[in-house]
């Protein structure tokens, strides 16, 4: 697995040099829907985290004729009529302090100064919050989650891939398991599950300093679609890795969907019609030929746009892209429909995360509360 999307890393610079039809700036053909007279612009879409090749669905819907400013992304939608704005995410850098993306959605992007139209939200937290922030998913670029558990490949050449392995790994004593928490979500999962809890160490914080002191004897949190690359190729490591996401252990998450908040969802229903299948062909376009999109979020970061420690280099960015696309991470899922929900994988997380609800819960909340594919036209997809 490692190997073949390594040697697609290794394409990127050819590749830059003669980028397909797709690639070359033809959003203003792609994308021409009429939205003026149904959205509003500019639409203010709010992301989860840091520009990022996962988020490439959303620079391709601009393409590089956009203003790079400091936490934002702005440009013509295509020739929809409309103007988009990509808002960088992340609480403390690209949002305020202890806000969220779904939170923005309600009390606004403090840093951004504006009220977002659309913003990401993981499945999980839409039932959590279902009270407090109560939103619908109407597009998911993802259709499973990046998140997972890396290891070093000398020291578990045969990985981890279930509970069970966990479990195992846990009683052999040879390492512990680093991850944000074990108090709520994935990591409350894995205890759930069987996974005893002196295994796991706490605190997480997008680092591999618990891995790399261990001597690559932890398993360590992180995403199979970045942490797989730069552990491979240094963060003080250099030798390769593998992971499991969350998906694959049992936790069918979705953490790419963009949602809309319930009060406004008729609202803005009118424009959410004509939109989200744009962002179905965006997504498709970016997964099929990422080079533009990627070459966008790299200089995007590289200026300092994001905030001044966060870089990602283009040989990352296609790793992550063809990760992306050979994982399963972007796809059709049980259907030909990319950008849809599984309503059997919906319920299946709220059948997971429905005892830990509390008052920050709908007590009464459904899956068909939390998304739709209302918005969505079935016949766009990954051929």
């Amino acid at each position: 697995m490692i190997k073949g999307l390594l040697c697609a890393v290794a394409t990127t610079t050819t590749a830059l040099a003669a980028l397909p039809a797709l690639a070359q700036g033809t959003t203003a053909e792609r994308y021409a829907t009429p939205l003026a007279d149904v959205c509003p612009s500019p639409l203010y879409i709010q992301k989860d985290w840091l520009a990022q090749a996962e988020h490439g669905g959303l620079y391709q819907l601009i393409g590089p004729g956009g203003v790079m400013e400091q936490g934002r992304y702005t440009g013509p939608l295509g020739s929809t009529g409309i103007d988009l704005v990509i808002l960088e995410g992340g609480g403390n850098i690209g949002l305020g302090d202890g806000e969220t993306a779904y939170s923005a959605l309600f009390n606004g992007n403090s840093r951004a100064g504006v009220t977002p139209h659309l913003g990401f939200q993981e499945l999980d937290n839409a039932f959590i919050f279902s009270r407090r922030f109560p939103v619908t998913g109407v597009f998911t670029a993802l259709d499973k989650a990046p998140s997972g558990l890396f290891w070093d490949v000398g020291t578990y050449p045969e990985g981890f891939h279930s509970i069970e392995d966990l479990r195992a790994f846990a009683a052999s004593g040879t390492g512990m398991i680093y991850v944000s928490t074990i108090t709520r979500t994935f990591g409350l999962y894995l205890v759930n599950s069987g996974v005893p809890k002196d295994v796991f160490v706490e605190g997480y914080r997008g680092d591999g300093e618990n891995f790399v002191t261990s001597n690559g004897t932890w398993l360590n949190q992180g995403f199979v679609t970045s942490e797989v690359y730069k552990y491979s190729h240094g963060n003080n490591w250099g030798k390769p890795v593998d992971a499991v996401t969350v998906n694959e252990l049992g936790y069918p998450t979705y953490t790419g969907m963009l949602a809309v908040a319930n009060h406004r969802l008729e609202e803005l229903a009118p424009c959410l019609t004509r939109l989200v299948p744009i962002l179905q062909q965006a997504q498709v376009d970016y997964i099929t030929a990422p080079e533009m999109a990627n070459k966008v979020i790299h200089d995007f970061n590289a200026g300092g746009f994001a905030t001044s420690w966060w870089k990602t280099s283009m040989e990352l960015n296609a790793f992550s892209a063809a990760a992306q696309k050979e994982r399963g991470i972007v796809g059709n899922g049980p259907n030909a429909t990319l950008g849809d929900f599984d309503m059997d994988q919906v319920k299946a997380m709220y059948d997971i995360v429905k005892p830990w609800l509390d008052e920050r819960a709908n007590p009464d909340v459904t899956p068909e509360d939390v998304v739709t594919n209302r918005f969505i036209d079935p016949a766009i997809g990954l051929k």
